[in-house]
């Protein structure tokens, strides 16, 4: 039953925010279970072999932990062996694309997929749906809407696979499909390393709330801004803190004064690939401003309330601000 502000919280944070743990293990095993598939295809000559190194990386919210329910996707890169491919250059430039030349005749399945000796990732996403779509226990594979992935979908699970072909550069880092034929830089490592490191710095509380301030941009900003994005803004947060907040309400009200300033500027992509990541115009950026700001005080009201006794009033508050999911006063 939720009779005080916090317990309300816990509870929503339980039953609406985080995901299941029980389902999170099963999908965690059957990623593993995915790769190991993925390296059999790739051994019996069905797909093209794999990287010598690390030939797979899990990444995207669910690995970095700030997935909301519902699970319905996991994404996974899948390191290829470059097999002597070459690219114009390995350096990192806003927006480069990264042609990759097969030069190596004895290259495995590399050269089916190119054109003119240039290798193109949406014949080889094609030609990677073809070989999963075949695996016993998913009901169908079929090309991400951004043509940048393969999407596997389970017959047995409530999620899908999100599995991106990659190859590993020189420099270090990686080059995925454009979703135009061609490829892009990347490296997800570092997306990681910034997610972990600031959640340490505030001793763990970081990723239960980038996962709450996500249901919020769920229920107001929506789509406009990409979860991705909307994660840098909760990290950049959380480095700016001298302390973080002692309550949920507390967290609620910094965090969204915060948001509102952070979504009006542009936001270059800390992996340093695509320039900015904010394509809002400032007719909506300004608009989106409004709503956090206009939710930070309808918090500060709903704490007045709580420091007043008024705990249902408060509560009535928090629902106005996340939605009817979150927990009635009194009801379970």
């Amino acid at each position: 039953m939720a009779y005080t502000v916090n317990s309300s919280f816990e509870d929503f944070m339980r039953d609406f925010v985080n995901l299941d743990p029980e389902r999170t293990t099963t999908a965690r095993a059957s990623r593993v279970w995915l790769v190991r598939i993925i390296e059999d295809l790739a051994n019996n000559g069905r797909i093209p072999p794999l990287y010598n190194g690390t030939n797979h990386i899990f990444f995207g919210s669910f690995a970095r932990k700030t997935k909301i329910r519902p699970l319905d996707d996991i994404d996974i890169m899948i390191v290829f062996n470059a097999q002597g491919c070459t690219t114009d250059d390995v350096t990192k430039i806003t927006r480069k694309t990264y042609p990759i030349y097969v030069n190596n005749p004895h290259a495995k399945l590399l050269p089916d997929y190119c054109d003119d000796n240039v290798l193109n990732s949406r014949k080889m996403i094609e030609a990677t749906k073809r070989e999963l779509g075949a695996i016993p226990s998913y009901s169908k594979a079929d090309i991400h809407r951004n043509q940048e992935a393969v999407t596997l979908q389970l017959s047995s699970y409530e999620w899908n696979f999100d599995i991106v072909p990659c190859f590993y550069t020189t420099t270090c880092f990686y080059v995925i499909p454009d979703g135009k034929g061609s490829w892009k830089g990347t490296d997800p490592r570092i997306d990681q390393n910034r997610v972990t490191q600031a959640n340490q710095r505030v001793n763990g509380t970081l990723l239960p709330a980038i996962r709450l301030m996500k249901y919020w941009k769920k229920e107001h900003w929506g789509d406009e801004v990409s979860s991705y994005l909307f994660e840098n803004f909760m990290i950049d947060w959380a480095n700016s803190l001298y302390s973080f907040p002692a309550t949920y309400p507390q967290l609620v009200i910094s965090a969204l004064d915060t948001l509102s300033s952070q979504i009006m500027r542009d936001y270059y992509n800390p992996k340093g690939f695509q320039g900015s990541i904010n394509g809002l115009d400032l007719y909506n950026r300004r608009r989106l401003a409004i709503m956090a700001s206009q939710d930070a005080s309808e918090a500060r009201t709903a704490i007045q309330y709580e420091q007043n006794y008024m705990t249902e009033a408060a509560i009535n508050k928090w629902i106005k601000i996340f939605g009817n999911e979150f927990p009635e006063y009194g009801k379970k």
